[in-house]
């Protein structure tokens, strides 16, 4: 072979080998998020592929997620990163697919807030994952409903229950009609809704699901006297007064973002996503976001948030880490925040303390999320596998609730006795 033509063939192989060396720097992720949140997560790849060169291929589903990674745990088809809610850390670590996380080892890690690395921690004491996305619960309230009957801002149980009578039973929207309702619940056993919507309310009450009792033990308080309040003032709000919206107990979430949006009920305890939903319709100007109101032992709601998780047979860690040091910096955390068109945000609160989320947002509501998640949110239990408690409790609330049981005590007494049950199968139960 002539000298020349030996030397452009072998600068073709470099460039052909160095193309292909580039087309391999990409990263699988999967993220438990819908089509609108996973069009905000394509801006987010944008901008990381724009800088690093390294290109971002994303699987998302929502209700079957975790089926999903199971199958693919149990097939050896993990992605690079997963990110999804905080509860499932528990499961995800008892699978035994999961890296642990050094938090010095990660770019921008101590810039996080310490309360969102606290739901990275595993049940061992081990951070198995970096905190994305923060979130507090809050109330939605049709304000032009609220304003219509003349009825103030609610600030306690008692306030809420009043409203939510007047929104049944009072004509707010002016149809004629009696089709409105006052409170909507999310009250299906499917992933455990039922306890997950009740949280806020137990919590409120000066309940626990689970009470701490030292050395990482645990007991059942289903059947401690707060949890029966909570409980029994649901089941009042769902039988007796019959303020929910009809198929209550049998709602997912997203049958109840639709009962709100479409004015079949109007309060509506849920996460700060919705705030830009619900902007949209019923419409701002009729819809007020505020903090949830206090219960016999004051204000609580449920908090939590998503981790960025790194599967053991990953492929590309170094790349998915850098993916995650970009989603937690300012820029990462601003374009989460953003809601491309047609999406919605997968940054809810700001885990980067560095970034102000009202700011951001130009939304003076989202400081008094960041307020409740400061001051008032609670996390679910640090057992090794609150997944699984949770359906546990779900199932059981679900049906208390749907019987309309007239003995409430006895219902979480027999409650208990599963939840103790399931503490002693993870091994944390104190004797």
């Amino acid at each position: 072979m002539p000298r020349r033509l030996a030397g452009a063939v072998l600068a073709l192989s470099v460039v052909l080998a160095s193309g292909a060396a580039c087309a391999q720097e990409s990263i699988q992720v999967w993220t438990r998020s819908s089509a609108e949140g996973r069009k905000t997560y394509e801006s987010i790849a944008k901008a990381f592929t724009a800088k690093t060169g390294i290109k971002v291929e994303y699987f998302n589903a929502w209700t079957d997620f975790e089926q999903r990674i199971a199958r693919a745990a149990i097939g050896g088809d993990l992605p690079d990163l997963i990110i999804n809610d905080s509860g499932a850390t528990g499961q995800f670590v008892q699978m035994g697919m999961l890296e642990a996380v050094d938090r010095q080892a990660v770019a921008g890690g101590q810039d996080l807030q310490e309360r969102a690395w606290a739901t990275a921690k595993g049940y061992d004491g081990k951070y198995y994952g970096v905190p994305t996305s923060a979130q507090a619960m809050v109330m939605y309230v049709r304000k032009d409903w609220r304003t219509k009957l003349h009825l103030p801002v609610p600030q306690t149980w008692d306030d809420l229950e009043t409203l939510a009578k007047a929104f049944t039973n009072n004509d707010p929207d002016g149809d004629g009609k009696a089709n409105t309702y006052g409170l909507i619940f999310p009250g299906s056993a499917q992933r455990g809704y039922a306890a997950w919507y009740m949280s806020s309310f137990m919590w409120q009450a000066g309940a626990e699901f689970v009470r701490p009792v030292g050395g990482g033990l645990f007991k059942g308080g289903m059947d401690e006297p707060a949890a029966v309040a909570a409980v029994s003032w649901m089941r009042k709000m769902q039988c007796e007064l019959k303020v929910t919206q009809p198929g209550a107990m049998n709602a997912p979430t997203q049958e109840a973002n639709k009962a709100f949006i479409s004015g079949q009920a109007g309060i509506y305890i849920s996460g700060p996503y919705h705030i830009a939903l619900f902007d949209r319709e019923p419409g701002r100007d009729k819809v007020e976001a505020i903090p949830a109101p206090a219960g016999p032992a004051g204000r609580g709601v449920l908090g939590g948030g998503e981790l960025a998780y790194f599967p053991k047979a990953a492929k590309n860690k170094a790349a998915a880490l850098k993916f995650v040091e970009f989603l937690i910096s300012p820029e990462g955390q601003t374009l989460g925040m953003k809601a491309s068109a047609g999406g919605i945000a997968v940054v809810r609160l700001p885990v980067n303390r560095k970034v102000d989320p009202a700011q951001v947002n130009n939304d003076e509501r989202w400081k008094m999320v960041a307020q409740e998640y400061e001051k008032n949110a609670h996390t679910m239990p640090a057992i090794p596998n609150w997944t699984r408690m949770q359906q546990v409790i779900g199932e059981g609330l679900n049906a208390i609730l749907s019987r309309c049981s007239k003995d409430v005590a006895s219902d979480l007494k027999k409650l208990n006795v599963h939840v103790n049950q399931e503490l002693s199968a993870q091994r944390v139960l104190a004797k």
